[in-house]
């Protein structure tokens, strides 16, 4: 998909920095979703590289916070250390807008939904219900028809230069080969809007199964159909759809392996590095579709220069997916994290770890019982004969639940295009492809995972890496007992064999 014309900003180049600099120079960006995992990098990001004029972020009051406090807790975040130091007189840049992305136009009010209209030029639309179980209505609402409010909101901004909608790599996950294009839905994006708006809970909830089809779930069902609605209704808009594949740690900046949440592998490491994870669904064989949120968020603002300064006879579509030259298997992926995880093992680790893999069901069922559900009852019973509240069974249930959830994608082989993204990268100018470096290819993933475990275990289980030393003799010890349990049962179970068993006569 080859652009029409070229850069306007050459002439400013040896004033304003790189090219991707130039271009976000005093220009003011409206985002949703900038409380997420990716939201908050994009905004650090801009905030530490671009002289952006404003980011204006929709934000709704969450419990005893309005959206000023929201904002302000948002900076709390050790991500945004680096850019307080770098950069400390950003505050004044973040504007909160009340609203939400459920609510007919936003639910903005009027007098700053001019404001929007009258000042922002570019436009990143990263919110999203990313719970695979979502409610389909809930779904519905927040994917599909909040992409609708979005678009409508753009078509009305005077000066809008750049519209990104953030989906995901896997909106068509229902098909092997997956191009940077747009699939056809079996309903349209529009459609599903009137549907979700017309059906109450318990009826979608009944439709579900027939409607999501060879979907896995309610979300990549809904961002396909958001897709949809984008690709309906894109005319006269400078937009671009971008695709990220399984969004995890940093890798380079602002910190290395810093994540703030635990969803897909994540929460498999963290249930491993507990020692209470032993046994895996998945093909080791398959890549692991994984790619660092850092690098995931410079690629993003490329794209977003891309579709501003080039012209595209349709929305071009950006599958920020891994490099086939650099490929991970999920094999690896396991293999590297258990490798580096006993370097920093967790304070909090309730048994020595060990991980089976493996692409039988049938034997996965038969460890997880024996792995799993036995020593949680015998764990619970004897809580409960101690007069506390039993609690290992509860917990394995969201173990197993986050391990269903994720088992399509580690089953499933996915061919992925990404040409639009390795052409963006071969034609950034070179200082920018320095500042904003998305290059897959060039990946090292073991020192990747390396900081990523540490990472996990500082920003997301809170432990001191003072305590590193500790937490190694912790694992050593309970690897002693651990083996010494395994030999004690073998033997015993030889035994209870031995003297039930008749031996055979010899003589």
């Amino acid at each position: 998909m080859a652009p029409l014309q070229d850069s306007i900003f050459e002439a400013e180049e040896a004033t304003y920095g790189t090219p991707i600099q130039q271009f976000y120079r005093k220009k003011s960006i409206f985002m949703t979703g900038a409380t997420g995992f990716l939201g908050k990098v994009i905004i650090e990001k801009l905030l530490r590289t671009c002289d952006v004029e404003n980011i204006y972020i929709l934000m709704r009051s969450k419990k005893n916070d309005d959206v000023h406090t929201r904002v302000d807790k948002i900076f709390d975040d050790p991500i945004f250390e680096r850019v307080k130091k770098e950069n400390p007189k950003f505050r004044h840049k973040i504007v909160s807008i009340g609203g939400d992305c459920m609510l007919p136009g936003l639910g903005i009010d009027p007098n700053e939904r001019a404001l929007l209209v009258k000042h922002v030029d570019i436009v990143y639309h990263v919110a999203a219900t990313v719970r695979f179980d979502e409610k389909l209505k809930l779904a519905l609402a927040i994917n599909v028809s909040g992409t609708m409010e979005m678009m409508k909101l753009a078509k009305e901004m005077e000066h809008l230069k750049a519209f990104v909608h953030v989906s995901t790599a896997f909106a068509n996950c229902n098909r092997t080969d997956i191009d940077e294009t747009f699939y056809p839905t079996p309903i349209t994006g529009e459609n599903s809007i009137k549907l979700g708006e017309m059906m109450d809970d318990a009826t979608l909830n009944k439709m579900t199964p027939e409607l999501i089809g060879n979907w896995p779930n309610t979300y990549t069902y809904t961002k396909c159909l958001a897709e949809d609605y984008v690709r309906s209704h894109a005319k006269g808009l400078p937009l671009a759809v971008f695709r990220p594949a399984i969004v995890i740690p940093t890798y380079q900046e602002p910190i290395k392996g810093w994540i703030d949440n635990m969803y897909g592998p994540t929460g498999i490491v963290i249930g491993v590095a507990a020692g209470l994870l032993r046994v895996i669904y998945v093909h080791k064989e398959n890549q692991a579709e994984l790619v660092p949120v850092d690098m995931c968020c410079n690629s993003l603002i490329a794209s977003a220069y891309d579709v501003a300064v080039n012209s595209y006879e349709e929305p071009p579509i950006y599958n920020f997916v891994s490099h086939n030259k650099n490929p991970l298997t999920w094999e690896s992926y396991c293999d590297l994290c258990v490798e580096h995880g006993v370097q920093a093992p967790l304070m909090k680790m309730a048994w020595y770890y060990t991980l089976k893999l493996s692409s039988s069901r049938f034997l996965v069922t038969i460890l997880t019982f024996l792995y799993h559900w036995i020593p949680a009852m015998i764990v619970d019973f004897i809580l409960l004969i101690c007069g506390k509240k039993p609690k290992l069974m509860d917990t394995y249930k969201k173990i197993h639940k986050l391990c269903d959830v994720i088992s399509y994608f580690t089953t499933h082989v996915f061919i992925f295009k990404r040409n639009n993204v390795d052409n963006l990268w071969m034609k950034m100018d070179d200082r920018d492809k320095e500042l904003f470096f998305f290059d897959m290819k060039n990946v090292e993933w073991s020192s990747f995972i390396k900081n990523s475990i540490f990472g996990i275990r500082t920003y997301l289980m809170k432990e001191d890496p003072k305590t590193i030393p500790q937490a190694i003799k912790r694992f050593q010890r309970l690897k002693i007992i651990h083996y010494t349990t395994i030999y004690t049962i073998r033997a015993a179970a030889l035994y209870l064999l031995y003297k039930l068993l008749p031996l055979p006569k010899l003589f």
